[in-house]
């Protein structure tokens, strides 16, 4: 992930507190105040959509993934929203939950972070991992008015931190500190083994390209092969034989295109 778009993530991080917290009285975050009070409870699919959208509004090269998990546990169902972008998970409310006490900026995909420990977990549990549409159909009333609020409040933020002569870090507003086992090929110190893990996997190599279909859309992403799946760069994983979504049913609108699997070919 780039420092720009890093940045991009913690300001909009920050609007959603702000419309949450301090603004919320304001007209627009006042009116979705029951579906925002809460935050970061409740929220994940909100902030995930649009924070795909406001990413995608200022760099038309990028493709971030809704990524929607959902289990059963304890007889109870769960279910979680997350984004991936560029072989990285972003989690703008994973401090909803007590087990985890901070939102996550971009963790590597397949590491040994929060994030792909909860999806281990999801699989594990017999749960079910696919892709979403990018919408804001998912905000009542009118959504895209919010997301204008949001939009221009993130940018107002990015604004004045460019103003102070601070383009590597957020206002004092918001902390750019992320956590060592979230960063690609970080160190971990094996004396933290309590609070972070001690061995970091390196991130895979994607080999191949090929289409995948999600809720109906194609769209070609890169590939790595293991003994019996294709897994994406957004981390979703599909089976060989059928091209079928790890975890999802026969007729799963999120599917592999095996006839369109091609390696990727060196630059040398």
């Amino acid at each position: 992930m780039t420092p720009e778009i890093e940045l991009r993530v913690q300001a909009f991080r920050r609007a959603l507190e702000l419309a949450a917290g301090e603004r919320a009285s304001e007209p627009v975050p006042f009116a979705w105040h029951k579906e925002l009070g809460a935050f970061p409870l409740g929220c994940c699919e909100l902030a995930s959509q649009a924070l795909v959208k406001y990413l995608k509004d200022h760099d038309k090269t990028l493709f971030p993934y809704v990524i929607a998990m959902q289990w059963n546990e304890d007889a109870d169902i769960h279910g979680h929203v997350i984004v991936a972008l560029d072989g990285e998970y972003i989690d703008l409310t994973l401090d909803q939950f007590e087990e985890y006490k901070d939102w996550v900026v971009a963790e590597p995909i397949e590491s040994c972070g929060q994030i792909s420990s909860l999806l281990r977990k999801v699989r594990h549990l017999k749960g079910s991992i696919t892709t979403r549409k990018v919408t804001l159909d998912v905000i009542p009333h009118e959504g895209h008015i919010l997301y204008g609020w949001l939009k221009a409040t993130a940018d107002n933020l990015l604004a004045a931190s460019e103003q102070d002569g601070k383009h590597s870090r957020m206002p004092q507003l918001i902390s750019t500190d992320i956590l060592p086992q979230y960063r690609a090929g970080a160190e971990v110190d094996s004396s933290d083994a309590a609070t972070q893990v001690t061995e970091k996997k390196k991130r895979k190599t994607m080999t191949h390209v090929g289409i995948i279909t999600e809720c109906y859309q194609p769209r070609e992403v890169r590939l790595r092969a293991t003994a019996t799946q294709w897994v994406s760069e957004c981390g979703l994983r599909f089976r060989k034989t059928t091209g079928a979504a790890v975890g999802s049913g026969v007729w799963s609108a999120n599917r592999l295109d095996l006839k369109s699997i091609r390696e990727i070919q060196s630059e040398d």
